[in-house]
Order: C-alpha cells, then sequence, then structure tokens
C-alpha cells in the first residue's frame, strides 16, 4: 500500500522541478488512482516499522529518479534526448550497482549451489533461458518507459504504471484462478475511474491549447 502513493510522489517531484502546474484537477484524479490501487493489495495487516520505511524510501526515490530521468530526455544540451543513449549510459551504472548488493546481500553464488533451478545442466539451461526471456522483456519495457516519458511526462508514465497493475491481476485471474475479494473490485474500479478521467483531463487541455492558438492565429490574420 505505501508503494501505491509512488505517483503521488511523481507528482509532487514533478511540481517541484517544474514539469507539471499545481492544479487541483490533477492532484485529486492521482489521490483517486492512488487509493483505488491500494485497495487492491492484499497483504500483510503487521507493521513492521523498517519495512515500512524502506518501501518508503523507495517510493520516494522512485519518483525522483523519473523526473531525473525526464530531465535528462526533455534536455538536449545535456546530450541524453536520445532514450536509446540515455539508456547506454543508465544501465552500466545500475548493473554495477544491483550486482554488488547481490553480492553483499544475498549470496547468489552460495544459492545457485543448492538450487535445484541449477542442479543439472537441463535445469541451468532452461533456468538461463527463462532469464533471458525476462531480461528483453525488461529492456523493451525499460526501453518503452523512457519513449513515453520523452514525448509525454513523468505523471502519464505513472498512470500507465496503474494501468499495468491492473492487467497484472486481470491475467492473474485468467491464468492462474485467483479469487478476487470485493474490495479489491472496488479498488480496480476505482482505479479505472482515475485513469479514464486523468486521459479525459490530458484531452481537455490539448483541446483547450488548440482552440487558443487557433483563435490566436484568427487575430493576427
Amino acid at each position: 500500500m505505501v508503494k501505491s502513493s509512488t505517483p503521488v510522489w511523481v507528482l509532487l517531484f514533478s511540481f517541484i522541478f517544474g514539469f507539471e502546474k499545481p492544479r487541483l484537477v490533477l492532484i485529486t484524479i492521482i489521490v483517486v488512482m492512488v487509493v483505488g490501487v491500494s485497495l487492491t493489495v492484499e497483504g500483510e495487516t503487521k507493521f513492521d516499522r523498517l519495512g515500512f520505511g524502506l518501501v518508503l524510501v523507495a517510493a520516494i526515490v522512485s519518483g525522483l529518479r523519473w523526473n531525473l530521468t525526464q530531465l535528462l530526455l526533455q534536455q538536449d544540451r545535456l546530450g541524453m534526448n536520445n532514450p536509446i543513449a540515455t539508456l547506454y549510459y543508465l544501465s552500466p551504472v545500475m548493473f554495477i550497482t544491483m550486482l554488488s548488493l547481490s553480492l553483499l546481500v544475498e549470496n547468489p553464488i552460495d544459492q545457485f549451489k543448492h538450487s535445484k533451478h541449477f542442479d543439472s545442466l537441463s535445469h541451468v539451461i532452461e533456468s538461463f533461458g527463462l532469464m533471458s526471456i525476462g531480461g528483453v522483456l525488461a529492456f523493451c519495457m525499460t526501453l518503452a518507459e523512457l519513449y513515453l516519458i520523452k514525448s509525454t511526462n513523468t505523471v502519464t508514465l505513472s498512470v500507465a504504471g496503474i494501468s499495468k497493475e491492473i492487467v497484472i491481476i486481470t491475467l492473474s485471474v485468467l491464468i492462474y484462478g485467483d479469487v478476487l475479494s470485493q474490495k479489491t473490485l472496488i479498488g480496480l474500479f476505482i482505479s479505472i475511474v482515475g485513469i479514464i478521467a486523468y486521459n479525459y483531463n490530458i484531452h481537455s487541455r490539448k483541446k483547450a491549447a488548440m482552440n487558443s492558438k487557433s483563435i490566436a492565429n484568427f487575430d493576427k490574420n
């Protein structure tokens, strides 16, 4: 539920960096979607202070990260306005950071020795094959996210992320037969309403901007 607050932090940092102007309608829509996503979460009710702090920091840093990415992509003078170039420069840093943390915390080498997924050549090939497929899909998703940020903004990306959560829940029902509670269904409905409201708001703003531009051109002529 704490991680579901990420769109709020994305919006807050968008205000700070000047990518979005504070508007009550936009704030209300984002809050509605966050409430909807929070309702879909079924998890432990036991509160853990350390876990809460870590997830909250992760949500805040995630909002900062995407806004800094937008800053890189939409500032031509920085020389990283191409999504592929941005990924080229950022990926090695992310890889080294994650690998170092994994070696320090997870001890993957020891896990490989005792894991049933690596106890035979066929299992090793199968495991690395599945990881490779996941890696390719993750690369394509990240590239798509960067192109989306360059073409729109981080707030639109966060809304798309909520749409992804809805798709995941739907697939879990269709593929794994998960049963949704009444609270989850209400959360899904609220999230969908928020997404529709956001798209309607964006469409209305674009239409108003086009009308204003047309009137200005008419007056000039």
